[in-house]
């Protein structure tokens, strides 16, 4: 097994680039692997989604080390904040389906006409994902203020702000005057 006082990055990554040694790329990983998390976690939050992002980085590394011209440390970083971006840009797709797709389940109510709900749900995606994803938890799904902040991993205080501000925003993107997020 390789460690870091026998070989610098520069050998390790012309050893795997070379040879495609699982050794090399292991010592690779296991160097700069718990860094890689911790960044990816201060900016994503979620445990889960900063594993996501550190997988990809070296799953990038695995398939490109080509790509890695001077400093491996400084591709890692770069590589992790566009893993971190992506996450981040699949999180806001899958919240404005899922706020679609809760919209779309809801029965329709004389109070509430189609383009009424239309609106609406043009209107949540205008929302920034944080309070989007607030505000459909709470109000689509129907999911108390606990369940809610479990799954969105904050506090319960941080989602009663997060949805009181969602619905604030809401109101002024629907017009000032008018209550249409009442029946949410």
């Amino acid at each position: 097994m390789y460690s870091r006082a026998t070989l610098a990055d520069a050998d390790l990554l012309a050893t795997y680039q070379a040879s495609h040694s699982a050794e090399a790329f292991a010592a690779l990983v296991t160097q700069h692997g718990p860094w890689v998390l911790r960044m990816c976690r201060r900016r994503l939050g979620r445990h889960q989604d900063a594993e996501d992002a550190a997988q990809a980085v070296f799953l990038a590394l695995a398939r490109r080390p080509e790509r890695v011209h001077y400093n491996l440390a400084g591709w890692l970083y770069c590589a992790a904040l566009r893993a971190v971006k992506d996450v981040q840009r699949a999180a806001a797709r899958r919240a404005r389906r899922e706020g679609d797709a809760a919209l779309a389940r809801r029965p329709s109510h004389s109070a509430q006409p189609y383009e009424l709900r239309e609106e609406v749900a043009l209107a949540l995606t205008r929302l920034p994902t944080r309070l989007r994803q607030a505000v459909a938890l709470r109000y689509l799904e129907g999911l108390n203020q606990r369940e809610a902040a479990e799954r969105l991993g904050c506090p319960k205080g941080t989602l009663a702000t997060r949805t009181r501000e969602g619905l604030l925003r809401l109101r002024a993107v629907l017009g000032p005057g008018t209550d249409r997020t009442g029946e949410l």
